[in-house]
């Protein structure tokens, strides 16, 4: 008799008009939600538009943007830069400089507002798998806060209007780690998904070669997800598809160098001693195995003891400034210890503002100013204000034992560790601002949850 009960109600239907209802309702709420994102997608891409337009970079002044500049100019008008490095920007990744090659093919060369749109373009794109990584790892309103953030982030704004690689790099990076996430943790289409990583990561590093400092870490990041041997065969077949990818530009640059240079002369150059590049060598020496406390600079225009002399006893024959003529009188070198760069190094990669001057150690051995007021006042808004946030956000991840809990931290933990070894800019923090902007936002939705639990409570 139980049984039949049970039976009957589960063979329970509702009501069609009912059901057509829901199905109608949720099919309405769903659209409306691609409408406004689609529309929120329109009015940033507007957004950067106006920007390429009317603020992009006319006269380069960067050492940078004029080298990537006449590398595209070389790659669009003369074929003989397969074969041939003689011209400048040639020891430059080729990720970059092909992309703006690719544009100028189709808009005329040194059409630089071609060059601004497109990375408009990839700006956006940028915003929409932040939103998409988010939706994934959270739920639909921390994805949205971090989508509606991502699109009016200052420093997305801010790198788009200018010929360099970094808008790019963020596209770049924040697509990758979506197509690793659901290959490694959702496990959908894993085919399909293990080819887009793949792909997006060795444009990546042929964009920045330093993020080939990832790539031993992966191994660790399978672990967490897979069983040890599983996660073996996995990390060795990523291995493999990634050595293949190499090979087109491998063999390009050994045509071109006549010896095996892996992406640039600044990443991996085999070639013998007495023609190779010596600086990837050498900065790895200054940089990262340097733990002597370092009192020569790599500046040959910082002062001499002799300058240094003639400016205690009121001479300035290079025309210091006051603030360089103050420490010298008092004797303070730029150079500190090996741990006391590292902390340096540490506190600039995580700076929201800089609101005075200050003495730049090891190797640059000068002043560098305060920032500017507009500077502080955004990077303060738009970063500064996540930070608390998104230690609350990293916390929770961890007491609700959150899956993606390592995968998040996995890009942060290692852009830290890498910059905090070679040179901790805070420029080289904004590829992974969108994963801070994620956790920060988790951070406080959950927060505002619990307050507002507190305070129904309380009534």
């Amino acid at each position: 008799m139980r049984n039949n009960v049970r039976r009957s109600k589960k063979n329970i239907k509702m009501p069609k008009k009912i059901s057509d209802g829901i199905k109608t309702i949720s099919g309405y709420l769903s659209r409306e939600k691609k409408k406004t994102i689609l529309f929120l997608l329109f009015v940033f891409l507007l957004m950067r538009m106006a920007t390429a337009l009317f603020l992009g970079q006319k006269n380069f002044e960067g050492y940078d943007s004029i080298v990537y500049d006449q590398y595209a100019c070389t790659i669009v008008k003369d074929a003989r830069w397969l074969a041939d490095t003689d011209f400048e920007g040639n020891y430059r990744a080729p990720g970059y400089p092909l992309f703006i090659a690719a544009v100028y093919s189709l808009f005329g060369c040194q059409n630089h507002t071609a060059v601004y749109i497109f990375q408009a373009l990839l700006s956006v794109l940028t915003c929409f798998y932040i939103y998409k990584l988010s939706r994934l790892i959270f739920d639909e309103q921390v994805a949205f806060l971090s989508f509606v953030w991502s699109g009016l982030y200052v420093f997305y704004f801010y790198y788009m209007r200018f010929l360099l690689r970094e808008t790019l790099i963020f596209s770049l990076i924040i697509v990758f780690f979506y197509y690793l996430y659901i290959y490694i943790l959702q496990e959908k289409n894993r085919t399909k998904n293990f080819w887009f990583f793949s792909v997006a990561y060795v444009c990546l590093i042929h964009t920045d070669a330093r993020y080939l400092f990832y790539l031993p870490f992966f191994f660790f990041l399978f672990l967490c997800y897979r069983p040890f041997f599983r996660a073996v065969k996995q990390y060795v077949v990523f291995l493999a598809v990634f050595s293949l990818l190499l090979i087109p530009w491998t063999i390009r640059n050994y045509i071109a160098y006549d010896g095996f240079v892996l992406i640039n002369t600044r990443t991996l150059d085999l070639r013998p001693k007495d023609i190779r590049s010596p600086k990837p060598f050498s900065r790895i020496s200054d940089h990262i195995l340097n733990f002597k406390t370092v009192k020569e600079t790599e500046r040959s225009v910082y002062p001499t003891e002799e300058e240094r002399e003639l400016i205690k006893q009121g001479f300035n024959p290079n025309n210091r400034t006051a603030e360089e003529i103050a420490v010298i009188k008092k004797d303070i070198y730029p150079a500190s210890g090996f741990l006391e760069r590292k902390w340096f190094w540490f506190v600039e990669f995580w700076r929201p503002v800089r609101l005075s001057s200050y003495y730049y150690p090891f190797p640059d051995a000068k002043f560098h100013p305060k920032w500017t007021w507009p500077h502080n006042l955004s990077s303060l808004v738009c970063y500064g204000l996540l930070l608390p946030f998104m230690l609350i956000g990293i916390f929770l991840l961890w007491k609700q034992k959150n899956r993606a809990f390592f995968f998040l931290l996995f890009p942060i933990l290692l852009q830290t560790f890498l910059h905090v070894l070679h040179c901790g800019l805070w420029r080289y923090r904004v590829p992974i601002d969108g994963f801070i902007i994620m956790i920060a936002f988790y951070g406080i939705v959950q927060t505002l949850t619990v307050i507002r639990k507190k305070s129904r409570a309380g009534f």
